[in-house]
């Protein structure tokens, strides 16, 4: 076996730290009503391996959410195969699964239902990059015209086609998936999705909407401005994890 199909070194004491990220961020958009009947489901790759980490289908068991912990967090290899886990893997793992293979530099998923982007898609009209955390979506979220399930290779293929080179789409009358670098990078953006479908649609009550300029773009995607849009923010939405208050 070559080491992309082989736990290395330490994959072990790896794969625990990233379940309870992982399940951290499952507890924090419960907490900040994204996903309506909690839910949706959050996955990261395993650096070093084909394997990536997901929600188990715990809704299976009458469990929601927002006591997600890091038993709930099963593997699949990067063809939606079960290796290891407690339960099934949640059935659209495939919206994760078929990114991950096209698209090297994502390294975390996350499928939602926020209303206001969810909204955007059912009126199909593109939400665009208005606001100071608007920028990472420029030029718009694509809408995929596709309001089923996302449980086989080939829907997820369809995803991961419509995100192209982004990092989010829209599924109308569904839901919507986003990607990014890190399991809280993903999360932070989840939530600046739902913040910019909401000041684009307030914006559009009272005249036209005017997203951010080219060079804004460009200055948010790039550098330490990057890593400021996701690391000065992510104590707030920390902070919304229940446990933290235990």
């Amino acid at each position: 076996m070559n080491q992309l199909t082989s736990p290395h070194v330490g994959y072990e004491t790896q794969a625990l730290t990233l379940k309870k990220r992982l399940a951290k961020v499952h507890r924090i958009i419960t907490a900040g009503g994204l996903w309506p009947i909690t839910k949706g489901h959050v996955s990261c790759r395993v650096p070093g391996t084909d394997h990536v980490l997901i929600l188990g289908h715990i809704h299976s068991e009458g469990r929601n959410l927002a006591d997600t912990d890091v038993d709930d967090i099963v593997t699949v290899d990067i063809e939606g195969n079960f290796i290891e886990g407690r339960i099934e893997a949640v059935d659209e793992r495939y919206a994760h699964t078929e990114v991950y293979k096209v698209r090297p530099d994502v390294h975390a998923v996350v499928h939602a239902h926020p209303s206001m982007a969810t909204a955007f898609g059912i009126a199909g009209v593109n939400i665009l990059p208005v606001g100071n955390r608007g920028a990472i979506f420029a030029p718009k979220v694509p809408i995929l015209e596709f309001d089923k399930q996302i449980d086989t290779p080939a829907r997820g293929k369809m995803v991961a086609e419509a995100i192209g080179k982004g990092c989010a789409v829209v599924l109308k009358n569904h839901g919507v998936v986003v990607t990014s670098d890190t399991i809280e990078n993903v999360c932070i953006s989840l939530f600046a999705l739902e913040e910019t479908a909401q000041l684009h649609w307030y914006a559009a009550q009272l005249g036209k909407v005017e997203p951010v300029s080219d060079a804004e773009v460009r200055g948010v995607m790039t550098g330490t401005r990057y890593e400021e849009f996701f690391a000065h923010v992510w104590g707030h939405y920390e902070a919304l994890d229940p446990r933290n208050r235990s």
